[in-house]
């Protein structure tokens, strides 16, 4: 079985500008610029055969942004709803403070404090780098983070089934 991860960075108007996506630590990539498009968006959805993993309000930004239904066609699941179903009473929900929690290291912790700055250096492209690897980060410790909580509290897909996104 084939997953797909991904994270979206939006601007305020809610116009997607990078989409990170992964099927493994060692299979990710992204997209933005004239890369993010319908079409490479169909591209990255076509091999995976299981879950389609993000976190937060992803999905419906996809939906929004390229005027199709996703959800529909495959299974969606909101890992943040699944942390808090079997995390419960946790400090926060916040990706980075998962991470901290389970003792995952990042190298981009600028814009995890500060998302507007990400959206004023989106437009300088030695900053953009920044953002890349921000958002990589992001995808690929969302891969790690699903692993150790799904081991640890004994998660199983058809645990998940019920959440899947309507």
């Amino acid at each position: 079985m084939i997953n797909l991860y991904i994270d979206c960075e939006w601007f305020t108007n809610q116009k997607i500008f990078l989409l990170g996506y992964a099927y493994s630590i060692a299979n990710h990539g992204q997209l933005y610029e004239s890369t993010l498009t319908l079409d490479n968006l169909i591209k990255i959805l076509k091999p995976a055969n299981g879950y389609l993993f993000f976190y937060g309000p992803d999905i419906a930004m996809l939906e929004k942004h390229f005027h199709v239904d996703i959800r529909h066609h495959c299974p969606c699941v909101n890992l943040l709803r699944v942390f808090k179903e079997y995390l419960p009473g946790m400090n926060s929900y916040k990706l980075s403070y998962l991470e901290h929690y389970y003792g995952i290291d990042r190298s981009t912790l600028e814009y995890k404090t500060n998302i507007f700055k990400m959206w004023h250096d989106w437009n300088n492209l030695t900053l953009r780098k920044t953002i890349l690897k921000y958002n990589q980060e992001d995808v690929l410790n969302l891969i790690r983070l699903k692993k150790i909580i799904f081991n640890e509290r004994n998660i199983h897909n058809y645990m998940i089934d019920k959440m899947l996104l309507q």
